[in-house]
């Protein structure tokens, strides 16, 4: 009896040899999240399933399911994402968000959000419009947000005031000058202070569709500033080492 094909819509995060002439590939879908698949023959010379194990490569995959993975029957490709491979800081930040995709999607669980935003970024890195830093922290910020992490940045979280907010706190978002100040004084938290544009920035960041989500820029200070904040916020929240980062 033949098994049945199961198809999906997916990126191979990462590629690796398997015996002679296969790889082996992590796949983010959209249906069933992060899974590994087998792909026979794709180290032989001309073969038609090679380019189904290539890292960014986005399309449909086609998949006969097995008892702890999959193995690749075919696939329709629809972006390679080939410059991607063509710069090493290109190549570096990509691997990145591959990395941080892989820590937050799971087996069966579905990431359609998780896929769309990786897609959308790795469009941003290679088209150049936008300095690899802010995308980097776009893509964390938004990625955060999927994860149920997003930030309070439009009211106060202490008296719900909805101007002046400028410092950050560890708890879920940001307060007005008077309720930080409070705060700060009883030397309970010291607060992470940001200029407006850099809040106006996140507040657009996690607001915005996807598809308008890396259009904007601004000055290298603000950049500087976020992809400060980014740093000091991930911290708070993810306790993990990812191994691409050392080449950032």
């Amino acid at each position: 009896m033949t098994a049945e094909l199961v198809e999906v819509t997916g990126m191979v995060l990462a590629a690796s040899p398997v015996k002679e002439y296969d790889k082996r590939i992590e796949l983010l879908t959209r249906e069933r999240g992060r899974i590994s698949a087998f792909v026979t023959g794709a180290r032989k010379i001309n073969s038609k399933v090679s380019a189904c194990a290539i890292p960014f490569t986005f399309g449909t995959y086609y998949l006969y399911e097995g008892r702890s993975s999959y193995n690749v029957h075919s696939a329709h490709i629809q972006k390679f994402f080939s410059e991607i491979a063509d710069g090493f800081d290109i190549l570096c930040y990509a691997s990145y968000f591959a990395e941080l995709a892989r820590y937050f999607t799971r087996e069966n669980v579905e990431a359609p959000q998780e896929l769309l935003l990786l897609y959308v970024a790795c469009s941003a890195l290679t088209k150049g419009q936008v300095s690899l830093p802010l995308v980097r922290t776009i893509y964390e910020m938004r990625m955060m947000q999927i994860q149920g992490e997003a930030l309070e940045l439009f009211q106060c979280l202490d008296c719900g005031k909805k101007d002046d907010l400028k410092v950050y706190f560890s708890r879920g978002g940001f307060l007005c000058r008077e309720c930080a100040a409070r705060l700060i004084s009883s030397g309970r938290e010291k607060g992470y202070t940001l200029s407006g544009d850099a809040v106006y920035a996140l507040q657009f960041i996690l607001t915005t569709s996807l598809s308008k989500l890396f259009s904007f820029r601004v000055s290298d200070a603000v950049e500087k500033e976020l992809a400060d904040f980014m740093k000091h916020y991930l911290e708070h929240y993810i306790h993990h080492t990812f191994q691409s980062l050392v080449f950032l």
